[in-house]
């Protein structure tokens, strides 16, 4: 399903929701959100991906790859959300510092390594003359990689749907509500 969306949300329509939210939360295929629609398509360079440690995250990758393929963008970069309390240092000092470090530098290495895993087990047809960059971040889930797409300019973001939304998810937001409630640009939620 693909529809048009505004970019922003101001807090009453984050709560009571937008009709492109509202269908993006209760559909059960894949939604291609755009904010900026034309009727002449911009080239699409560079897509970001989520790389989730989860079950749906095998076929979010595979989407992205088979959508840039279509559009030919020249990169995807696959992003890897570390939440901080994966580290459990507290750094006081240089050693506690250099501590936090080495476990920062074992999880981007474990992260980068199930991620090329998955890209490895892709079809050929879809992965040949594209660039791929894996980066791991370290912040909140859905608002980091958000804002890591706004930042790097990309032309797609590529999420998992998330499992089960409520009203409570809206109160207390979480992985794709940060980004619904502030489209950094175009979205695709993708869903078995």
């Amino acid at each position: 399903m693909i529809l048009g969306a505004l970019q922003h949300e101001n807090k009453f329509q984050f709560y009571v929701g937008s009709i492109a939210r509202k269908l993006t939360r209760k559909v059960h295929c894949s939604v291609l959100l755009l904010i900026k629609p034309t009727e002449k398509r911009v080239p699409c360079k560079h897509i970001v991906v989520n790389g989730l440690d989860a079950p749906e995250t095998p076929m979010a990758i595979e989407h992205a790859f088979y959508v840039s393929s279509l559009l030919g963008a020249q990169q995807i970069t696959i992003v890897e959300e570390i939440l901080p309390k994966e580290i459990q240092v507290d750094v006081e000092d240089d050693r506690s510092l250099k501590k936090a470090n080495i476990i920062k530098q074992r999880i981007r290495h474990r992260e980068d390594s199930r991620v090329n895993t998955i890209v490895r087990s892709l079809p050929e047809n879809i992965t040949k003359d594209i660039k791929v960059k894996t980066q791991s971040i370290f912040g909140k889930r859905g608002y980091s990689i958000g804002h890591y797409a706004e930042v790097v300019r990309a032309d797609l973001l590529v999420m998992n749907a998330p499992i089960k939304t409520s009203i409570w998810d809206r109160i207390f937001p979480h992985d794709i509500e940060y980004i619904l409630s502030d489209l950094p640009t175009d979205l695709l939620i993708v869903r078995k």
